[in-house]
């Protein structure tokens, strides 16, 4: 397997640091990271972007962006990513299609953990109805142009996929769309990471590896209206948390996958230290 990192992380670091982004990139690559994950804004505002990660011998190997297909007529912005995509020789894409409102936000989320009910809701609500729609049209153009088009468990209630439930839906709907595993994203809808794997490894395309550290214990309710343990969902380097990227990264090798791991680590207060031990981590996986 390769590893990649989000470009932001890159520039975080620089900013952290105040080296250049230059230099951060030749570390990153000495570090034996060879790809950077990049949103579409990234690339279509700088036109110096793709130079740097050229001299540095840094490939991309997803391109992400943001939709509000609940509501708006997106097939240009469709295109655009794709087209990018293709230019850029990412082979994927992650869509991030969109997000219900705060009021049905609690409707929806009471549903998740039950998949038939969450299924009759999502048939019901015109919003997730056109995100579908907007899904399937990018998935089958991406197939046309080589593109493979994923989603992931995305970490806001607000959004249809937070919960393996939804994102099985999604997938059950279109079956031309293929998943990112966000592998730190579960456990902030109250979910094993494992039973997802279960429910969605046929359809991994690509991999997350975010590890989540432990904060001061707290109690908190939970959906289920009783009162757990918070462990914390700190920014954290892979296999510097509590979540099992190990075993995670081993069942991936059992079933096959062979392409990027990708670092992601938001607002982790060293980026640049975080980068170089989650590359050293899943490097001996």
């Amino acid at each position: 397997m390769k590893l990649s990192v989000f470009y932001d992380h890159i520039l975080q670091a620089a900013e952290q640091s105040g080296k250049p982004v230059t230099e951060i990139l030749q570390e990153v690559r000495t570090a034996g990271v060879e790809a950077v994950e990049i949103s579409l804004p990234s690339l279509s505002e700088s036109e110096q972007t793709c130079k740097l990660l050229r001299d540095a011998h840094v490939n991309i190997s997803c391109v992400y962006e943001f939709f509000a297909m609940e509501s708006c007529d997106e097939t240009q912005k469709i295109h655009e990513l794709l087209e990018t995509a293709v230019q850029v020789q990412a082979g994927k894409v992650l869509i991030v299609p969109g997000f219900v409102s705060p009021q049905e936000e609690e409707a929806m989320q009471a549903c998740m953990k039950d998949y038939e009910k969450l299924s009759a809701y999502m048939e019901s609500n015109d919003k997730i109805l056109r995100m579908v729609q907007g899904l399937s049209y990018a998935a089958r153009l991406g197939a046309e142009r080589g593109i493979t088009v994923t989603v992931e468990d995305f970490d806001d209630n607000k959004s249809p996929l937070s919960g393996m439930n939804g994102v099985r839906w999604f997938l059950n709907r279109i079956p031309e769309l293929q998943y990112t595993l966000d592998m730190g994203n579960f456990v902030g809808n109250e979910e094993d990471v494992f039973m997802a794997w279960e429910l969605l490894q046929d359809r991994i395309a690509h991999v997350h590896c975010k590890d989540r550290g432990e904060e001061p214990h707290r109690l908190q309710t939970g959906k289920n209206g009783k009162l757990s343990i918070n462990r914390g969902l700190a920014s954290v380097a892979a296999g510097d948390g509590y979540l099992p990227i190990g075993e995670l990264v081993r069942r991936l090798r059992e079933i096959g996958y062979d392409d990027y791991l990708a670092i992601e680590h938001f607002d982790a207060p060293n980026q640049e230290l975080c980068i170089r031990r989650s590359a050293e981590f899943l490097q001996k996986q």
